[in-house]
């Protein structure tokens, strides 16, 4: 594993100093060019200089390329953790179900004997309910007559 780690490494090395090299040998030719058609004399190509440009162009890729990988690296710890999460929740939910659904067929028979002992209690009178906003009349009432004496 260690040495997959450091082949892939050094390839990944490689790769960025022929890029870097690719990428400073297009820069200087677009001066060449810039300068051609500006009709300014052309730069002079230092082989120190080059070089010094090549390893430049190679450490800001190198870098770019550690935080590309960071960042990778970040989301898969991420991503994992949301996964074991997410299964850590699913069996929390399986479980609540069986103690549910344990806890349901343990008290079927306090449940039956319940429904039984209603069932079998017969059936109560049932109060007449007012119902609010009908009218409901007064009770009648017998009125009392005065009787009259009649003038003899």
């Amino acid at each position: 594993m260690l040495c997959k780690a450091v082949v892939s490494t050094q390839s990944t090395g490689k790769m960025i100093l022929k890029d870097a090299r690719s990428r400073v040998l297009k820069m200087m030719e677009e001066k060449r060019r810039i300068a051609k058609v500006k009709q300014q004399p052309m730069p002079v190509e230092d082989p120190q200089k080059f070089s010094h440009l090549v390893n430049v162009m190679a450490s800001k890729q190198l870098a770019d390329y550690e935080i590309r990988q960071g960042d990778k690296e970040k989301k898969e710890a991420t991503d994992k953790k949301r996964d074991a999460d997410l299964a850590e929740e699913c069996t929390k939910r399986l479980k609540k179900l069986e103690d549910d659904k344990q806890k349901w067929e343990e008290s079927r028979e306090e449940r039956v004997a319940t429904w039984k002992d209603f069932q079998f209690q017969g059936e109560k009178k049932k109060k007449k309910k007012h119902i609010l906003g009908t009218y409901r009349p007064p009770k009648p009432r017998l009125e009392a007559r005065a009787e009259e004496k009649k003038p003899s």
